[in-house]
């Protein structure tokens, strides 16, 4: 701002107040300088953000902990053949294996099938007596009598004997009359598709073999 003196008013006095509003404007700067120096030279800047991490709200195990379970027990199946130690039904466990196995490699041989049917029908006797439940009343048992059961029947190595039987039936050449109508419901949850579908008396290398003369 510039101060210019008006016609008829002093010169010294004009200069007088022109000196006076420089000191004036000198104070107001010093003392707005001062004040910013005991603040600390504020300045203003933005207030940071703070972004917090979003709670996961899907469980990266695939199922959690009962897939892990199940996977574990896979596993175990697969390289074991642990039981639970129970020596009368290993004894059940490994006939039914063996028959199995057995009548895999010659199933149109009369002993082995008789030895698969036996060993079966002991093996799915066995099941009964740890249910506790005739097939008449079965749907009266409860949830945790067919739990401890299922829990019984489901170690390592009657993995095996299942995958074995499963096998074995593929063959063809037993079918659910060679067992005892008391024990089929069994037999039919341990044989597998091979004596739920197209049940034949007669071995498939035997069909095979009839199929190829025919041909």
């Amino acid at each position: 701002m510039t101060l210019v003196p008006t016609p008829g008013f002093p010169r010294e006095h004009f200069f007088m107040i022109r000196f006076i509003a420089f000191v004036v404007m000198a104070f107001v700067t010093a003392f707005v300088g001062v004040s910013w120096v005991v603040r600390g030279f504020p300045m203003h800047t933005p207030s940071p953000q703070i972004v917090a991490e979003l709670p996961a709200l899907v469980d990266k195990s695939f199922g959690g902990k009962d897939a892990e379970e199940f996977e574990r027990k896979a596993w175990v199946a697969q390289h074991t053949s642990q039981s639970d130690k129970n020596p009368k039904l290993d004894a059940l466990r490994l006939d039914a294996l063996q028959a199995a196995t057995a009548y895999k490699m010659s199933p149109c041989d009369e002993t082995m099938k008789r030895n698969l049917v036996d060993a079966l029908t002991a093996y799915a006797r066995a099941y009964q007596a740890k249910l506790g439940c005739s097939p008449s009343m079965r749907m009266f048992c409860g949830d945790k009598k067919i739990k401890e059961t299922a829990d019984t029947f489901s170690t390592p190595l009657d993995q095996r004997v299942k995958e074995a039987l499963f096998e074995a039936f593929d063959q063809k050449g037993v079918v659910r009359a060679d067992f005892a109508g008391d024990v089929r419901e069994e037999v039919l949850q341990f044989a597998g598709p091979g004596l739920w579908f197209d049940e034949s008396p007669v071995c498939l290398p035997r069909q095979q073999h009839t199929g190829a003369a025919r041909g």
